[in-house]
């Protein structure tokens, strides 16, 4: 239609010039590619609002036409004689056949026709220790197998899984969907017989047995169709058939775990050539001391680092180019500088740990030498955290330090160990005053009484060490002094999960869980049992001694021997009536294990005279008996040293002198080499059954603690 016919009669007043106009453009013109643009840009169909538009403008902004390249096709392919074409065919790969058959219906028609098999049978060939095709196979199933990776059921990509045994290749979901476990309601429901009748998948759980439903369905319904005889011939061939097909799946996955392996080592070795690119890309800009110190992969893992092999960028199995090695170097670059600041801090820690380490050797040599691994004494760990120490270990990383600069504080070991304690035995007294509800004098200062040696400070540990150690016999493990104060677990912890480099501290050696390192010199596990203190009392009480005064040593000394009342129904000794006898540290856990620390439980002292013939038989008898040696002996040489050992027996400590310390069994003396452990109670005294003779209960009298007694003596002398 033409712009007249469009317009109608408004156009006949139209000048001259639009008419001319007007019969351009109704005027037909073939646009192309090559001539569209041209066309646009001369009618002003781009024009600009300041600038004036010319063909020759928009010559010069026209690009030159390319003709496009026509697609590739494989439709002359099958123009070729078929002699060539399997010719062709027969030096590719089962999967390039399975390709080639999903691009034309041509193509599909050829490879799928019978006439081909010796052309798949040829590529398979090509595939190194590939099993044989199954007799109940084709080749291109098997082929499909094989190679295909997609769920051969929803189509899913990158599924590895094959099954040989059911020739199937299904995603999980695929699997669990289509299969079913051969079990105890499987037999029941169809039978002993039909299970070896099918084929049976053996999954990563030994006793998860399945098979296909398919397969279970279609052999249900055709034994269901035949009568008694033929039902036993037909589960006769079912049967050599699952045979020689599991027969078969046994080479088959052989084959795969093979290629498999092929695989890994093939990506392996791109993967070391590319780490070896990249070490020495980093080698040539300065790196070289930084990639030869990169942490190993069990420290990257414990401080959750990523490992140099295994970063994104370095473990892909890609040959390194310069165009990727461009792309990925700054990278690279920021991963090697977190890498140096991680060696630097550990160089730092470790270089901090070697000059505690010196200290900790410097103070157990000066503990042996003067003979002070008898007493209570501060650990390693609690001088690391003093000024004096802590001023030296923590000079600069390019300061060398040696035993020469720790002198001055092995000058001032006594006045340090001193001044702790003084600070030690005013910490624990007050706490043991306030438990025991001792009340001194005003006058008295609290750090002069003596409270932690009185017999009633009884004390249980709640540490983890000694909660996961059971006692003998399932007896409390009740400690006096000075046991409580050498307490192992006074002066070791264990390291939590999330401790990687606990400061001010070093593990602990042989006899110790793995997770020990020693820590500052402290109680806080130790708690105070009032049951137990009230035992006490009530022995005492029966020894007629005062529990604000009788220590633990005073109470050994006596070493009395005591009856409990409440297991005689009340009855005291008569010389009659037998009753069992024991030590006071024995009768202090039978309260606890038998009367549950009950208070009201009282106790007779038996006859001195009885109680000294009765020492002397189980000496007799305790010298004639041989018992298992105890560990109750510590290393003087290790002590308070990196990896002490825990305590030993004396075979044991023989061997440890001479096995680390080059000492001959001949020279090792005790107390200079080794000496026995302060925590470590006396041995026990076994209960003895006796008829016990009566004994005249003391005499009442009124009993002053010794500030009260001293108070009243200079008042009435």
């Amino acid at each position: 239609m033409s712009f007249s016919n469009l317009f109608g009669s408004s156009v006949v007043d139209m000048d001259s010039d639009e008419k001319k106009s007007e019969e351009h453009v109704t005027k037909k013109i073939k646009i192309t590619t090559n001539n569209g643009w041209e066309h646009v840009f001369a009618r002003g169909g781009i024009k600009s609002r300041f600038t004036k538009t010319t063909t020759a403008d928009a010559t010069e902004f026209i690009k030159p036409h390319r003709p496009r390249a026509q697609k590739q096709s494989l439709e002359m392919l099958i123009s070729l004689p078929l002699d060539i074409l399997f010719e062709i065919f027969g030096r590719l790969l089962p999967l390039d056949l399975l390709h080639l058959a999903r691009t034309t219906k041509a193509l599909r028609a050829v490879l799928m026709h019978r006439s081909s098999t010796t052309v798949w049978m040829a590529a398979r060939s090509n595939v190194k220790g590939m099993s044989a095709c199954a007799d109940d196979m084709s080749e291109p199933a098997h082929a499909s197998l094989a190679f295909d990776m997609h769920c051969h059921n929803c189509l899913k990509p990158n599924v590895r899984n094959v099954d040989w045994n059911l020739r199937i290749r299904y995603c999980s979901k695929c699997f669990k969907e289509r299969t079913e476990v051969v079990d105890d309601k499987f037999k029941q429901a169809y039978g002993l017989k039909l299970q070896h009748c099918l084929s049976l998948s053996m999954t990563q759980n030994r006793n998860d047995i399945r098979c296909l439903i398919s397969d279970r369905e279609s052999l249900v319904d055709e034994l269901s169709k035949l009568g008694p005889e033929e039902r036993s011939v037909l589960r006769g061939s079912k049967r050599d058939e699952a045979l020689v097909r599991k027969e078969h799946a046994v080479l088959c996955t052989k084959w795969t775990e093979g290629e498999q392996q092929s695989r890994w080592k093939e990506l392996d070795h791109l993967r070391s050539l590319r780490y070896g690119a990249i070490v020495e890309k980093l080698i040539e800009l300065g790196w070289e001391e930084d990639v030869n110190k990169l942490p190993d992969r069990h420290t990257a893992r414990i401080y959750k680092l990523t490992h140099f092999e295994d970063h994104s960028l370095v473990k892909q199995p890609k040959p390194l180019t310069d165009r990727i090695w461009q792309n990925i170097q700054h990278k690279i670059v920021e991963f090697m500088g977190q890498m140096r600041e991680f060696r630097i801090q550990q160089e730092r820690k470790q270089q901090i740990r070697e000059r505690q380490s010196l200290v900790a050797t410097i103070y157990s040599d000066w503990q042996r030498e003067n003979g002070y691994n008898e007493f209570l004494m501060p650990t390693a760990a609690d001088l690391f955290g003093m000024r004096q120490v802590r001023d030296i270990v923590e000079l600069p990383f390019h300061v060398t330090v040696t035993a020469e600069d720790f002198q001055p504080v092995r000058g001032e070991l006594l006045e340090i160990v001193d001044a702790w304690k003084r600070r030690t035995n005013r910490d624990l007294r007050s706490d043991l005053l306030y438990r025991l509800e001792i009340h001194p004098p005003y006058w008295q200062a609290q750090c002069s009484v003596e409270c932690e040696k009185l017999a009633v400070a009884v004390l249980t540990c709640t540490r983890w060490l000694c909660e996961d150690i059971p006692q003998p016999n399932d007896s409390p493990p009740y400690m006096y002094f000075p046991e409580y104060l050498h307490h192992r677990c006074n002066r070791i912890r264990r390291r939590t999960w999330d401790e990687l480099d606990p400061a001010n501290t070093f593990a602990m050696g042989q006899g110790y869980p793995g997770s020990t390192v020693q820590r500052e010199w402290s109680t806080d596990g130790l708690e105070f049992d009032e049951k137990a203190s009230r035992t006490v009392k009530n022995i005492l009480d029966a020894c007629d001694l005062d529990w604000r005064e009788a220590t633990v040593l005073e109470l050994d000394n006596l070493d009395p021997r005591l009856v409990c009342l409440k297991c005689s129904y009340g009855n005291c000794c008569d010389g009659e009536r037998p009753m069992t006898v024991r030590s006071w540290r024995e009768s202090v856990k039978h309260c606890a294990k038998k009367h549950w620390s009950d208070s009201a439980v009282k106790w007779q002292k038996i006859s001195d005279e009885e109680a000294r013939s009765l020492r002397q038989d189980q000496k007799e008898a305790a010298a004639s008996t041989t018992t298992p040696p105890r560990k109750i002996w510590r290393c003087t040489h290790c002590h308070n040293k990196p990896r002490e050992p825990e305590k030993m027996t004396v075979q044991g400590m023989t061997d440890h002198l001479e096995d680390h310390h080059s000492i001959d069994p001949i020279d090792q003396v005790v107390g200079k080499d080794f000496f026995q452990a302060l925590d470590v109670p006396p041995t026990a005294i076994p209960s003895v059954k006796l008829k016990p003779k009566a004994v005249d209960p003391p005499p009442l009298k009124f009993r002053a603690a010794h500030w009260e007694r001293s108070f009243c003596d200079d008042i009435y002398p």
